[in-house]
C-alpha cells in the first residue's frame, strides 16, 4: 500500500507527465503547421501567458475559497479536456487533405480553398483558447498541491517533499519529450492522437482516485483556513514573520503589500528569468526546427539531456545548501545560469541561420548551443528550488498562497515579454536579437538577487562583508 506522500508523488508525476508531454508536442505540431515564421508559435505562447498573467492572482485567492477537493476536481477536468480537444483539432489541421486541397488552381476551387483557410484559422484560435485553459488549470493545480496540500500533508516540513516533487517534475520533462519525439515520428498521425487522448483519459482517472484517497486519509485537508474570529490550531511562526502570529488564516495580500514584502526581490529575480528565449521552450523548439534540427526524436533527446541536468540540480542544491545555506546557494546558481546562457548566445551569434532546413549546423555551434542550454538547467533548477525554500521560510502560511499567486503573475508578465520579443523579431534570421536581450535581462535578474543577498545578509561572500 502506498502512503500519502507516495500517493501525492504519483499523482504529481501523472499531472506533470501529461502536461509536459503536451507542452512539447504542441509546439512541434505548431511548427509543422507553420514552417517559415516564429509568429504563430509566439502568438500561442503570448496569449496563453497573458491569460495566466491576468488571472494567476485571482486563482490563488480562489483556491482559498473552494474546498481543497473541489479545487482539485475543477483543475483536473479542465486540464484533461483541454488536452484531448486540442489533440483532436491538431490532428484535423494536419491531415494531408488540409494542405493538398489548395493545390487545385481552378476558380471553382478558389472559394473552397479560402473557406478551408478560414476554418483552419478559426480552429487554431480554438486551440489557443484551450491552451489558455490548460495553463490556468495547471497553475491552479500547482498552487493548490505544491503550496497547500504538500504543506498540510508534511505538517510544514517541506525539506524532503518539495525537492522530491521538483525532481519528479524534472524527470517528466526529461523523459516525456523523448517518447513524444518517437510518437510524432510515427508516419500515421492517427496513432499519435489516439495515444495522447487515451493516456490523458487514463491518467485523469488514476489522479482522481489517488487525490481522493489522500483527502480522505488526512483530516486536516477537510478544514479550510479559519474564518476571522474562528479559533484554529496554533502553528509555529515562520522565519521573517512576527512571533505573536498564532492563527493560520488565509489572508489575501495586496500588490502594495507584496512589493514591500521581504521576498519581493527574490520573486522579482526569478520572474525575470522567464524573459528567456534560450530555454528549451516552445519558441526555441520552433527555431531549432527552422535552422535545420528537424528530427523530432533528436530534439526530444536533447531536451531530455537538459532535463537530466535539471534533475541533477535538484540533488546538488540540497547538498550545497547544507554547506552554505539556501540564500548563498541561490547566489552561486543564478550566476552559473548567466555563464551557461552566454555560451548559447555565442553559438547563435556565431552562425546566423539562413532559413535553409537542409543546411547542417556545425559541430561547434551544436555543442555550444545544446551544451549551454543543458548546463543552464543545472543553475536554473538549483535557483528555483532555493527560491521556493526561501519563500517558504520567509512567508507565513497564511500569506503563502496569495504571495505565490503574485509570483505567478510576475513570472507570467516576464514570460509574456519573451513572446513579444519573438513576435517583433519573428524572422529566424533575427533570433540573435531576442537572444541577446534575454541574456541581458538574466544578468539583471542575477544583480537583483545579489541585491537581496546583500540586504538580507549584509555581505555577499561568507568572509567578506561589504561596507
Amino acid at each position: 500500500m502506498l502512503n500519502n506522500h507516495q500517493k501525492l508523488y504519483l499523482s504529481h508525476a501523472l499531472t506533470s507527465w501529461t502536461d509536459r508531454s503536451f507542452e512539447f508536442a504542441s509546439y512541434l505540431l505548431i511548427s509543422r503547421l507553420y514552417t517559415s515564421s516564429l509568429l504563430q508559435s509566439s502568438v500561442y505562447g503570448l496569449t496563453t501567458t497573458l491569460a495566466a498573467l491576468v488571472l494567476s492572482n485571482q486563482i490563488g485567492n480562489w483556491i482559498n475559497i473552494l474546498s481543497r477537493l473541489n479545487t482539485f476536481r475543477v483543475t483536473l477536468v479542465m486540464q484533461k479536456i483541454s488536452i484531448v480537444v486540442s489533440t483532436v483539432l491538431f490532428h484535423y489541421l494536419l491531415l494531408p487533405s488540409q494542405h493538398n486541397h489548395s493545390d487545385n488552381s481552378d476558380n471553382s476551387n478558389g472559394d473552397s480553398s479560402l473557406q478551408k483557410s478560414t476554418t483552419s484559422a478559426l480552429l487554431y484560435a480554438v486551440i489557443i483558447v484551450l491552451g489558455c485553459t490548460l495553463k490556468l488549470s495547471f497553475i491552479g493545480n500547482s498552487i493548490a498541491i505544491e503550496k497547500d496540500w504538500a504543506y498540510i500533508i508534511s505538517e510544514g516540513h517541506l525539506e524532503v517533499l518539495l525537492p522530491t516533487m521538483r525532481r519528479i517534475d524534472l524527470v517528466c520533462k526529461t523523459v516525456s519529450p523523448i517518447l513524444v519525439g518517437f510518437l510524432l515520428a510515427i508516419p500515421s498521425p492517427l496513432v499519435a492522437s489516439v495515444v495522447i487522448c487515451a493516456w490523458t483519459t487514463v491518467s485523469a482517472v488514476v489522479e482522481y482516485i489517488l487525490v481522493s484517497q489522500i483527502h480522505r486519509d488526512v483530516p486536516a485537508l477537510h478544514i479550510r483556513a479559519a474564518a476571522p474570529n474562528t479559533p484554529s490550531t496554533p502553528t509555529p511562526p515562520t522565519l521573517g514573520e512576527e512571533s505573536n502570529q498564532e492563527v493560520d488564516e488565509a489572508v489575501p495580500v495586496s500588490f502594495r503589500e507584496y512589493i514591500h514584502h521581504k521576498t519581493f526581490l527574490i520573486t522579482l529575480s526569478i520572474g525575470m528569468l522567464y524573459i528567456n528565449v534560450l530555454s528549451f521552450g516552445g519558441t526555441m523548439t520552433s527555431y531549432l526546427v527552422m535552422i535545420g534540427y528537424t528530427n523530432s526524436t533528436l530534439l526530444g533527446i536533447m531536451k531530455a539531456v537538459s532535463g537530466v541536468m535539471g534533475v541533477a540540480g535538484t540533488y546538488a542544491m540540497p547538498l550545497l545548501a547544507k554547506r552554505i545555506g539556501n540564500v548563498r546557494t541561490g547566489l552561486w546558481s543564478i550566476w552559473q545560469l548567466v555563464l551557461s546562457l552566454s555560451l548559447v548566445l555565442i553559438a547563435i551569434a556565431e552562425k546566423p541561420p539562413n532559413n535553409n532546413k537542409d543546411a547542417t549546423p556545425t559541430t561547434v555551434t551544436s555543442v555550444l548551443l545544446f551544451g549551454g542550454m543543458a548546463a543552464s538547467r543545472l543553475g536554473l533548477w538549483m535557483f528555483d528550488l532555493s527560491e521556493s525554500l526561501i519563500l517558504q521560510d520567509y512567508t507565513s502560511s497564511s500569506h503563502i498562497t496569495s504571495i505565490t499567486g503574485w509570483q505567478f503573475s510576475m513570472c507570467n508578465l516576464f514570460d509574456l515579454l519573451q513572446f513579444v520579443l519573438t513576435i517583433v523579431w519573428s524572422d529566424p534570421g533575427l533570433f540573435v536579437i531576442p537572444a541577446g536581450i534575454s541574456v541581458g535581462v538574466i544578468v539583471g535578474a542575477a544583480v537583483v538577487y545579489t541585491g537581496f543577498v546583500w540586504k538580507d545578509r549584509g555581505h555577499l561572500l561568507h568572509h567578506i562583508k561589504l561596507k
